[in-house]
């Protein structure tokens, strides 16, 4: 449905930024109440306002004294939902995403659940650090052509993309994706996904000499955080 406002006439119909403004304080009003920049000065303070009355914040971690890392135990922070085990893996090399357990496609890693969602504006951002072996793109005896490794991350809420990046491409990288939409009120789920290069013609993928499993990629040390601001 549009929202007219008023504005002032200018020549040619020329859009101005209080106009724009305005038009988007009366869509929001519609998901989320009054604006408010629509309400008198000083009617609400942290005095006459409910919890979570103004904004809301989620974190992955639980608590203030576990930290912000996702999961729990010994992989804490790490991504987890596609990895070799210990008798696949060289020792010094993590337990990681493989070729064998992984054939291409977007994969996720974590899951966060904003329970009590109000409507209105959401931010997330998601961080972490990245490790890919980007020597294996040359292929195992260079043969055939190169094959590039990246590792993409998305970030979904309810299903829809927020944002999506290329992510990296460093044997190791920090990284942060973060972005923002107006949400309907609701329980969201959000999905922070991964999605790395598949297997080239020739790429290393086992150790010739033990015939354990090559790492491709892992990531480590991710966080998320997710903002709701109720005007």
């Amino acid at each position: 449905m549009k929202y007219w406002t008023e504005h002032q006439a200018r020549q040619n119909q020329t859009a101005e930024a209080d106009q724009l403004n305005a038009e988007m304080r009366a869509s929001q009003s519609a998901i989320t109440t009054l604006d408010r920049t629509q309400t008198p000065s000083r009617e609400y303070d942290p005095t006459n306002v409910g919890q979570y009355a103004l904004h809301q914040v989620w974190t992955s971690g639980g608590s203030p004294l576990a930290g912000p890392l996702w999961g729990s135990g010994v992989t804490r922070g790490e991504q987890t939902n596609v990895r070799s085990d210990t008798a696949n893996t060289r020792g010094d090399q993590w337990m990681a995403v493989t070729y064998q357990g992984y054939n291409g496609g977007w994969e996720t890693a974590y899951t966060e659940t904003l329970t009590g969602f109000r409507g209105g504006h959401l931010h997330v951002e998601w961080s972490g650090q990245a490790s890919i072996f980007p020597a294996f793109q040359q292929t195992q005896n260079n043969f055939n052509p190169a094959n590039p490794k990246h590792m993409r991350l998305r970030i979904q809420v309810a299903g829809v993309t927020m944002v999506e990046r290329q992510g990296t491409a460093k044997s190791m990288a920090s990284f942060r994706i973060f972005g923002g939409g107006l949400y309907p009120q609701g329980d969201l789920q959000v999905q922070f996904q991964w999605r790395f290069t598949p297997a080239g013609q020739d790429d290393a993928i086992v150790d010739d000499s033990s015939g354990l499993y090559l790492m491709q990629a892992h990531l480590w040390g991710n966080k998320v955080l997710a903002i709701a601001r109720y005007k």
